[in-house]
């Protein structure tokens, strides 16, 4: 009934012809113009599970704290003036809206009247420099003594001026003997500033260390370079704000001319927004060319094939409503695509086209054969539909099995492969046999030179002394060809064991661009690192408490936890805003209690009777009557806005500082990271869920970690199962899972050999090997099948579509292997290794393995049990 209902879908699609191509016109413009909404998200954080806790604290965090990503503009020149003058003239442009908005929403005084003062500006703040910073604690810098210094001053104070009132004798001065009157009345030389130059000295290192900038810009030492930073809205992990951010300063850069400033002048942009950025275009770029490379070399490949430029359009045209599908579906599903799925297009044309490749093989082959049309296209789909038909359920099992995994960065990508294969595949009955019909109607009307040549074939039906050479020495030398299946197994026994107890990608410094880090962000961010250098900078993970009162135990908790790790320590400091105040509220009361005892020793009698070089200098080191005990609230807005949250709690926020030998791009430094603040449990119970970006990296380790052996094992399994049910014997199902497990063995073997490391990329090369890679054996066997048995003649007749096939697929994932982005790179080197390990079992180990099977009277029988399908005349 089944065969009954395709035979009759085939001959209505070549009765209306135009009609099927008109519909699948129709559907398909639909499809790519809802497509067209599609969003593009790299952020990493896009590709973990939504209920992973990482990812929720990371939200929240982020909603808290409404970004942080910084962006810096660096100008430079050999003109420090010029750098200055640019810097400010950029600040002034960038502060005018923010301030105009500030204004606005203060004169209001409802929520109706500040929304109308327009949405909240994509910049929080920007720091031009440090002359505020450098003001406030030269203002209040006595209070960033110690409570014990300043009592130590007050002694000395004392003391001093009891000597020189020669109310006391300097027991010093008299060599100890106190019986010696005269020397007793003799004064004690004056030490200069009255025993405060010492505490002086030392808070002048301290104000020096706290503002390491002289001219009040961030600038280099010598002023070729001076940076401004801008604080933004954006998490900075290359989502859309960020890039908006980044184009409206790149054009107000531009407006202003730096060149204007001075010739030489130089503008670039560092910090998290243009480093993510960068990886991102890199990303985008790659996936495009990718598809584009793909493309252009997948249709030279058909045009060459089958000596037509009109094949083409009866194997892209489904291929193309497939990945339509493929697409609307993640607009319908998703509303976007995430870093993953962003270069699926090229692998889904690579795919695809396979389904279209082996039906239109059969309907030239029966051609060739002297078969009419309209029986040629019915005999192509009914011959053809047990492969497809496997085919197309072992790539959505192979697409399927990522979909079962938590992590977003497989489940996504394999829920639009799965779509966009199945739908390439349902589509090629109504679409191949109307193209065939609609090009052989428009060729009777075109001059014979325009005209498909007809298809040859020898005298037994087989095309291409390739495919014939093939079967022959298989046919020949067998056991040659299965004496390197032990061989193999004997590579992976030794290689294997090692490499699969850790064979994850830890270095994430392999994964991005590799231009970036030569050029462009990249290289503006090594400047950013020269200006700044860790001055002025709370430099480390952003984190936040539940409240201001948790944060000395969370950090307390944190260097605890530290402390445990038995690889050593990371972690350098915990910054809190704590660090910025000269003590608590009671310790600063102390010392203004001591600095006025100072100050009221320091009387104008006292200081009439300093010389006035020496009064001069006292009177610049007398604390001021003006000293008051400082909050959070009143520190200058550089420092206190990098604890505060949006709704102006400030002291929640906390940075975790590593230490400067500790790599960020280590992924094992990132677990310990992790398990060091991630999730911490105070003494009293109190549980802090905490979130950073090391993190969010560390859950997406642990999720393809947990994820990636499910959705192997899943795949897999499925797989058998599908080609146990299809071939319809153990024997035969046996020597197509043989060919595939050798294939993906000897993949396996080669990454451990070579030492690629599986990342959240090129993982999903594993998976679809089984799916794809199962094509291709399935494929021989099922043409052999419908032979009665006859490997050779088999061989012959499909060995070329499926090499043709294969081709394809490697072309829509060799395409990466060019890419800029690394972990594109290796995904296509581990694709492409697959591909060809398995079309090379498929034609040589498997044609060999069933000659030496047919030697079996058993499986001659299961061959003519197989016989399942009509057509076996016409195979």
């Amino acid at each position: 009934m089944l065969l009954r209902m395709i035979g009759a879908l085939v001959d209505y699609s070549g009765r209306r012809p135009w009609l099927v191509i008109a519909l699948a016109l129709l559907s398909m413009a639909g499809l790519w113009g809802y497509a067209s909404r599609l969003e593009l998200r790299t952020e990493l954080r896009e590709l973990l599970p939504r209920d992973s806790p990482a990812f929720q604290a990371y939200e929240r965090q982020a909603q808290r704290v409404d970004g942080g990503a910084q962006l810096i503009v660096i100008a430079e020149s050999p003109d420090r003036g010029a750098n200055e003058r640019f810097i400010d003239a950029l600040a002034e442009h960038l502060n005018e809206p923010l301030r105009k908005r500030a204004a606005c929403a203060a004169a209001c005084a409802d929520d109706a009247c500040r929304a109308a003062c327009g949405p909240p500006a994509l910049i929080r703040y920007v720091e031009s420099g440090t002359k505020e910073v450098r003001s406030f604690f030269d203002a209040n810098k006595w209070l960033y003594a110690s409570v014990r210094e300043l009592e130590a001053a007050d002694e000395a104070i004392e003391l001093e001026l009891a000597l020189r009132s020669g109310l006391i004798d300097d027991l010093e001065a008299s060599g100890g003997d106190a019986g010696a009157a005269g020397a007793a009345a003799a004064p004690a030389p004056a030490k200069k500033g009255l025993s405060l130059d010492e505490t002086w000295q030392e808070l002048q290192r301290r104000l020096k260390k706290i503002d390491e900038f002289p001219s009040g810009y961030f600038a280099t030492s010598d002023g070729r370079m001076v940076a401004l930073r801008i604080v933004s809205r954006s998490a900075g992990m290359g989502d859309r704000r960020a890039a908006e951010l980044l184009d409206q300063v790149t054009a107000l850069v531009s407006r202003l001319d730096p060149a204007g400033f001075h010739p030489a002048m130089q503008v670039g942009y560092a910090g998290d927004i243009p480093n993510a950025i960068a990886e991102q275009k890199s990303l985008v770029s790659e996936a495009v060319w990718a598809t584009v490379i793909a493309l252009v070399l997948i249709v030279g490949g058909v045009m060459i094939y089958y000596r037509s430029p009109w094949s083409l359009v009866v194997i892209l045209f489904p291929t193309a409503l497939g990945a339509s599908a493929g697409y609307a579906f993640a607009t319908l599903t998703y509303g976007y695509v995430n870093t993953v799925g962003a270069f699926l297009g090229a692998i889904i044309v690579g795919n695809g086209v396979n389904y279209p490749i082996v039906l239109l093989s059969r309907y030239r082959d029966f051609r060739a054969r002297g078969m009419p049309a309209d029986e040629a296209r019915r005999e192509a789909v009914i011959n053809a539909f047990r492969a497809e038909l496997v085919g197309a359920s072992v790539a959505a099992i192979a697409y399927g099995s990522l979909t079962i995994t938590h992590f977003r960065g497989f489940s996504q990508f394999g829920t639009i492969g799965f779509v966009g294969m199945f739908m390439v595949w349902a589509s090629i009955v109504p679409l191949v046999p109307a193209t065939l019909v609609a090009i052989e109607r428009i060729q009777e009307r075109l001059p014979r030179w325009m005209r498909d040549p007809a298809p040859r074939v020898s005298d037994e039906g087989t095309a291409g002394p390739g495919a014939r050479a093939l079967a022959r020495v298989t046919s020949r030398w067998p056991l040659a060809f299965l004496a390197v299946a032990p061989v193999i197994v004997a590579l992976a026994a030794w290689k294997l064991p090692a490499y699969i107890r850790d064979p994850w990608e830890y270095n994430f410094a392999r994964l991005g661009s590799k231009s970036s880090r030569e050029k462009g962000a990249g290289s503006w961010s090594l400047k950013a690192s020269e200006v700044f250098g860790g001055k002025m900078n709370v430099a480390g993970a952003m984190m936040l408490a539940d409240t201001p009162e948790q944060v000395p135990a969370i950090k307390a908790q944190i260097l605890a936890n530290d402390a445990k790790d038995p690889q050593g320590q990371l972690v350098a400091d915990v910054a809190t805003i704590a660090d910025a105040l000269p003590g608590t509220a009671e310790e600063q009361q102390r010392k203004i209690e001591v600095l006025e005892r100072i100050r009221d020793r320091l009387t104008p009698r006292v200081l009439k009777a300093l010389g006035p070089e020496e009064r001069e200098r006292v009177l610049a080191m007398k604390p001021p009557e003006t000293l008051r005990v400082i909050g959070p609230k009143d520190l200058p807005d550089l420092i206190r806005r990098r604890f505060e949250e949006n709704n102006g709690v400030v002291g929640t926020v906390f940075y975790v500082k590593y230490k400067n030998n500790v790599s960020f791009s280590n992924g094992r430094n990132l677990l310990r990271m992790a398990d060091t603040t991630g999730n911490v449990v105070l003494p009293d119970g109190t549980h802090v869920v905490t979130a950073s970006r090391p993190t969010v990296f560390a859950e997406m380790i642990r999720s393809m970690e947990r994820d990636g052996p499910l959705a192997t094992a899943a795949s897999l399994l499925a797989v058998t199962a599908v080609v146990v049910l299809a071939t319809g014997s153990i024997a035969g199902a046996l020597a197509v899972l043989l060919s595939l497990v050798l294939g993906v063995l000897a993949t396996a073997t080669a990454m451990a050999a070579l030492d690629v490391k599986i990342n959240f990329l090129n993982f999903i090369a594993l998976p679809i090997t089984f799916g794809i890679g199962c094509e291709y054996p399935f494929n021989v066997f099922d043409r052999a099948r419908l032979l009665g048995g006859d490997v050779s003649l088999a061989l012959k007749r499909s060995a070329g579509p499926v090499a043709l096939c294969s081709y394809t697929t490697v072309l829509g994932y060799g395409s990466l292997i060019f890419a800029d982005n690394q972990a594109l790179n290796s995904f296509g080197w581990v694709a492409v290794s697959g591909e060809v390990a398995c079309v090379a079992c498929a034609l040589l180990f498997l044609p060999a393995l069933l000659h030496v099977m047919n030697r079996s009277a058993r499986m001659r029988r299961s061959w003519k049990g197989g016989l399942l399908l009509r057509g076996s005349n016409h195979s």
